[in-house]
């Protein structure tokens, strides 16, 4: 599965997932800054973006400084302009995912470089039942 990063978004959007699946994710950065892609839940994004912001007079590029508790940290990859980098992410089951109150997903990809995130460098994760049509990648 590709997963383009630009000056400011990420395409696709919805990243569709099946819940349980393992996905190869090629994360390109086609944008001329450079860009991450944390995958988590609501919780794990407001940490990386408190945890980034705090640093949001280094030079460009990644905060390698940065850390957040192991816990809290979701799935995060630094991609240069022009670059590409592979991820393996085993979606979580069904039971882990979290639904809100509505039922919706709350886990996402977001770009938490400092400014990123605030001009909407943000996805959702749509979770999906695997069916006939829609076969587990993993």
């Amino acid at each position: 599965m590709n997963l383009i990063a630009s000056d400011y978004a990420f395409v696709p959007s919805p990243l569709v997932a099946i819940p349980g699946e393992t996905l190869l994710i090629h994360v390109v950065n086609a944008g001329l800054e450079p860009h991450e892609a944390v995958i988590g839940d609501a919780e794990v994004q407001l940490v990386w973006e408190t945890a980034e912001a705090a640093v949001a007079d280094h030079p460009p590029g990644p905060t390698p400084l940065v850390s957040v508790p192991p816990d809290l940290a979701g799935v995060r990859v630094f991609v240069a302009s022009g670059q590409r980098v592979d991820v393996r992410w085993r979606v979580p089951d069904r039971t882990r995912l979290g639904p809100d109150a509505s039922g919706a997903s709350t886990w996402f990809i977001g770009c938490h470089i400092p400014g990123h995130f605030a001009k909407g460098m943000v996805i959702q994760i749509e979770f999906v039942e695997a069916t006939a049509d829609v076969a587990p990648a993993g």
